[in-house]
C-alpha cells in the first residue's frame, strides 16, 4: 500500500504522469502497468481499495 500511496502522490504532482493515468480510464491493469514503468508495484486489489476510499 505504501508504493500505491507514493505513486498516487507522484501522479498528483506530475502532469505527464497524470495524463498517462487519465488515458487508462477505468482500466486498472493499465494503471498497474504505468506504475510499474515508473518503479511502483502494487496489486489491483490495493488500487481498487484506494479508488473506493478516495473518490
Amino acid at each position: 500500500m505504501k508504493q500505491l500511496v507514493s505513486f498516487m502522490s507522484r501522479v498528483q504532482s506530475n502532469d505527464s504522469l497524470r495524463s498517462e493515468i487519465q488515458h487508462c480510464g477505468d482500466d486498472n491493469s493499465c494503471v498497474l502497468k504505468v506504475a510499474a514503468k515508473h518503479g511502483h508495484k502494487f496489486s489491483s486489489a490495493s488500487l481498487s481499495r484506494w479508488q473506493r476510499d478516495h473518490h
